[in-house]
């Protein structure tokens, strides 16, 4: 998270509120924030809450790979990781149906998608719809991976055994390259390459309910996108082609 002082405590007491049928542990990545986020966090930390993070602002890419290398390291085997927005647009009472899709189920990943029936965009400035529209849409043309249509929402549930499975391949420094908000893109689909069950379920993203500005630059993730492309089909051929000389 960047600079959240108007959402942070507002999530983490939602989350300390919500019914997970189990005890939780909150892992909030701060990336260097200039505002009372961390002074915020600070004061919240308890036994269910570790607060990470630098002094100095480095991108999206880095906190997702800091939190994920960290849950998978303190995890135990049959643990879930939830990964939410600390801006309020993740609907926390949706948590426990996510949870439910991989407990009783059998999924490994479960996507909180705007795509399917009963899934909307609220609220949503034109451009950032349009925006999301096409990328979705070009990274379901370029990466289709079954049962998926949202490929760019951040709100996602886990299994922790299939995050550990892709760190041989692609090693924790190697997980999530990306810089950017194409980072959680980019995670899906490396996890894709080794077969997950993945399920979607219906997501109202409710941009009204958020505090503060944006933190996207539209015309420099549109770039990005382009870049993952590249990026992932050569990730991609030289993935298939150490499977075919390696098989399992």
């Amino acid at each position: 998270m960047f600079n959240e002082e108007a959402n942070i405590a507002s999530v983490i007491a939602g989350l300390r509120a919500g019914q997970f049928n189990g005890d939780i542990k909150i892992v909030a990545v701060n990336d260097g924030s200039t505002d009372r986020t961390d002074v915020i966090l600070r004061g919240l930390e308890g036994p269910d809450l570790i607060v990470l993070g630098t002094h100095v602002n480095m991108n999206i890419g880095a906190v997702f790979s800091t939190g994920i290398i960290y849950v998978a390291a303190q995890a135990q085997a049959g643990d879930l990781l939830v990964i939410l927005e600390s801006d309020q647009t993740s609907a926390i009472d949706l948590i426990p149906l996510m949870l439910d899709e991989i407990r009783h189920k059998g999924k490994d990943i479960v996507i909180a998608s705007r795509y399917l029936h009963g899934g909307a965009y609220k609220n949503f400035p034109w451009a950032r719809l349009l925006f999301s529209h096409l990328a979705n849409r070009m990274m379901r043309h370029y990466f289709p991976i079954p049962n998926v249509f949202d490929y760019t929402i951040f709100f996602r549930a886990y299994r922790i055994s299939s995050l550990r499975a892709a760190l041989p391949y692609f090693g924790d420094a190697g997980l999530i390259q990306t810089h950017g908000f194409v980072a959680n893109a980019e995670l899906l689909i490396k996890l894709s390459l080794l077969a997950p069950k993945v399920a979607e379920i219906p997501f109202v993203y409710d941009y009204g309910v958020k505090r503060g500005a944006s933190k996207i630059n539209v015309l420099r993730t549109i770039n990005e996108y382009f870049v993952l492309v590249a990026y992932l089909r050569r990730l991609i051929r030289k993935f298939r082609s150490h499977q075919a000389r390696h098989p399992a």
